[in-house]
């Protein structure tokens, strides 16, 4: 018999002998809280300065991160250079560039 995940609103099935599900599991495991989730937070205030100072930063969430760059990227700049400072590949700016382009389209 399968159990369902101990946390609210959780429709998976909980691992084998345990109360949760492995993804609520997994973010107890590195943030402590079922619930947290790197795209519902980012501070207004760093992605400004950020964005305003043009300087590499370390510990963004992804929401941040995708934030920086769209702001750069409205000052055109490249995307290489909004990778070293946002801390990721040149192929994920493009991408992200690429699909705020098709949402815009759309």
């Amino acid at each position: 018999m399968s159990r369902r995940c101990s946390v609210d609103g959780c429709t998976r099935d909980a691992r084998p002998q345990r109360r949760l599900c492995h993804g609520h599991r997994a973010r107890v495991s590195r943030y402590g809280n079922p619930h947290f989730t790197q795209w519902g937070t980012a501070d207004e205030m760093d992605v400004e300065l950020i964005v305003t100072e043009q300087r590499p930063a370390e510990g963004l969430t992804r929401l941040e991160r995708v934030l920086v760059a769209r702001g750069l990227t409205e000052r055109q700049v490249p995307a290489a250079e909004v990778a070293r400072i946002v801390g990721v590949d040149k192929r994920t700016v493009e991408r992200w560039r690429s699909r705020d382009r098709q949402k815009r389209a759309a």
